[in-house]
């Protein structure tokens, strides 16, 4: 295993490579170490796993656009496959659905892990950090309920792509709400017929994340059709 850091753009990365890379890549789009026990199993059956830095960006326009440059380097770079395999973890779900919805030509596979998919339940509105994610995205809070950039407002743009996903969420989570966020993205897919493989944690809060047996976030993201 080899773990490089570097500079892209003004954002620190970091790349784990495995003694024995396959090509394919776990982009993890936030907390890169945070309950990985996936992830360190991806990484001995060859996946290269990446982190780029461009925390309190909220999944912004200009954060999607930072990715996709990051991504042309890395994949050049690192010789890893033109798709990457988006891990978005609480926040990094709003990173991870806007980077797949704009660039799925570059998505292989999502797992979402209690993803924030709506700006009006997380973070609390009235504090420094909503006024940090508005002026992200570069509207005010009273312009979050017509924002049409809402990942939970562009399902539709998203799922019309037909990229694999995994969602996992505890149903009683106290952050980011299990019924407006992880929940109204399994009602959508009910109602529409969209094929979706998803875990729900009964009584789980937003901590821990991941599973206790990783296998089925495994043979998801190895699986060759999900």
């Amino acid at each position: 295993m080899q773990t490089i850091t570097f500079e892209f753009n003004g954002y620190e990365a970091t790349v784990i490579r495995p003694e024995n890379p396959n090509g394919r890549w776990i982009w993890k789009t936030e907390f890169l170490f945070a309950f990985d026990n996936a992830e360190r199993e991806l990484l001995e059956l060859g996946y290269t796993r990446v982190y780029y830095k461009i925390s309190n960006m909220y999944g912004s326009k200009k954060a999607v656009g930072l990715m996709r440059e990051f991504m042309s380097f890395v994949t050049e770079k690192f010789g890893l496959y033109d798709k990457c395999i988006l891990f978005g973890f609480s926040r990094g779900g709003l990173y991870a659905f806007n980077f797949a919805r704009e660039y799925p030509e570059c998505v292989e596979k999502i797992y979402l892990d209690a993803p924030v998919l709506d700006l009006r339940t997380w973070p609390p509105m009235g504090g420094d950090q909503s006024a940090e994610m508005c002026r992200e995205h570069g509207i005010s809070e009273s312009e979050l309920e017509t924002y049409k950039e809402n990942p939970i407002e562009n399902m539709d743009k998203l799922f019309a792509h037909g990229i694999p996903l995994l969602l996992v969420a505890g149903d009683s989570d106290e952050i980011v709400p299990f019924d407006k966020n992880s929940g109204k993205m399994i009602e959508y897919c009910r109602d529409n017929n969209v094929d979706i493989t998803y875990v729900v944690k009964p009584g789980c809060k937003h901590h821990p994340h991941s599973l206790d047996d990783v296998g089925p976030i495994i043979d998801f993201v190895c699986s060759q059709n999900v």
